[in-house]
């Protein structure tokens, strides 16, 4: 049954970013609401805090780990705990990723020191995370999902956040290569490509949605759960013939032309009484 399918009950899965009450936070709840054991690993204890609140409303049970996934003593600590606590791992989510403010820069005198320190964060990361994880799955001879949160800067141009975009380019790049070298043993990888989600740290913080927002065909950013649900079918069996890709959560906005108007009407549309028609 299709509601089989979809649960994880006594899975062991990993979360690496788990804090902050953001996207990571939303995966691990709804993990372990759908019966997942869920090691959620993040670098800030509070954020921590916040994850083990947010996860008690499931079969699940929810374990928390600081850790550093930038650095491989870290990441292994982190998962030989898994290993301990939990017997196995099923599946990864690896959700750390992003860039600090000093990182956008225009490409006039672009520090190239922004594009070690943004690759760091979220090519390197993700990279080690994801190794650990298919160490584990193919030793134990157990089919598992990786799931890598990236970006729709990946897909199109990102002015002023040229180390960002192209990270989330490479990272789409190596969930594709994971995909292939590691599908024969039962592992599949694939992504989730964010699109503008309202997150506690985003900017303009937790309020209703604004003008800006119209030009999305939904016309609202979408939500760290909404986004969590995508990645929930990434993790179960409903998504058993998946692997190597990439999928776009992002409300439309990669489908949208740019010259459309906020009445969907093209710009260059001269005719005033067909504008009128089309907008009605």
């Amino acid at each position: 049954m299709i509601r089989d399918r979809l649960q994880l009950d006594d899975r062991t899965i990993v979360i690496a970013g788990a804090g902050g009450g953001g996207i990571g936070t939303a995966v691990c709840s709804a993990a372990v609401e759908l019966g997942a054991n869920v090691i959620g690993i993040d670098i800030d204890t509070e954020g921590l805090s916040v994850a083990k609140a947010a996860s008690t409303d499931g079969a699940g049970r929810f374990h928390g780990v600081q850790a550093n996934v930038c650095e491989q003593a870290d990441v292994d600590r982190a998962f030989a705990d898994a290993i301990e606590i939990f017997g196995a791992i099923d599946g990864m989510v690896h959700v750390v990723g992003g860039q600090r403010p000093e990182h956008w820069h225009s490409i006039d005198g672009f520090p190239a020191t922004n594009l070690d320190e943004v690759f760091h964060l979220n090519v390197r990361s993700a990279l080690l995370t994801s190794q650990a994880a298919a160490k584990e799955m193919i030793a134990a001879g157990r089919p598992g999902s990786i799931v890598h949160i990236s970006s729709i800067a990946s897909f199109f141009a990102a002015p002023y956040s040229l180390a960002y975009g192209v990270a989330k380019a490479a990272l789409n790049s190596m969930t594709r290569t994971m995909a292939v070298e590691w599908g024969s043993q039962g592992v599949r990888v694939n992504g989730i490509a964010a699109g503008t989600i309202r997150t506690p740290n985003s900017r303009g913080g937790d309020g209703g949605n604004t003008e800006r927002d119209a030009v999305l065909p939904l016309k609202r950013r979408g939500t760290p759960e909404e986004l969590a649900s995508a990645v929930m079918f990434m993790l179960s069996d409903l998504s058993a013939f998946v692997t190597g890709q990439t999928l776009a959560v992002d409300g439309g906005s990669m489908v949208r032309p740019s010259y459309l108007g906020p009445d969907e009407v093209p710009v260059f549309m001269e005719d005033g009484e067909l504008r009128r028609r089309l907008a009605e």
